[in-house]
């Protein structure tokens, strides 16, 4: 999979990280961001030095370009029955509130693989037997939807 990183695909409140001589910054997304930074930007959230201990960095993320799926619009309609209210409820949950829920459903947040995992195996659980419920897939990085 590859997948070119461009500093546009960076959300504005996603902290980069300008430290220099960090032991993790070869595999670090936020590194790799911050090096991608055009030269006339003036402001942008950033690591501070005190998130890096001696054990890692609080604010590490792998420079790593994962399978992203976004929308369930075809999901929906095919949740019925009585079992269908408590399986809504659940990704309700599973996504943090209903309006989160139809945020992603609509695909404007895109869905990470561990939360896509947790979606199958809640459908599953509730005999819809589907691994794909998701509209589409694309390879990229995945910089959470509040950074």
């Amino acid at each position: 999979m590859e997948t070119a990183l461009l500093f546009s695909d960076v959300p504005t409140n996603w902290p980069i990280c300008f430290q220099t001589g960090c032991p993790l910054a070869a595999n670090c997304l936020r590194h790799h961001a911050a090096q991608l930074a055009p030269a006339d930007l003036r402001h942008h959230e950033c690591v501070l030095p005190g998130a890096r201990t001696a054990d890692g960095c609080h604010s590490f993320v792998e420079d790593k370009p994962v399978r992203l799926a976004r929308g369930m619009k075809r999901l929906l309609p095919r949740i019925t029955s009585e079992k269908g209210m408590a399986l809504r409820q659940q990704l309700y949950n599973l996504f943090g509130s209903t309006s989160q829920f139809y945020r992603y459903r609509r695909g404007r947040w895109p869905i990470p693989p561990a939360l896509q995992a947790r979606v199958v195996a809640l459908l599953h659980k509730y005999g819809y037997k589907t691994d794909q419920p998701f509209d589409e897939y694309t390879d990229g990085y995945y910089f959470g939807q509040n950074g």
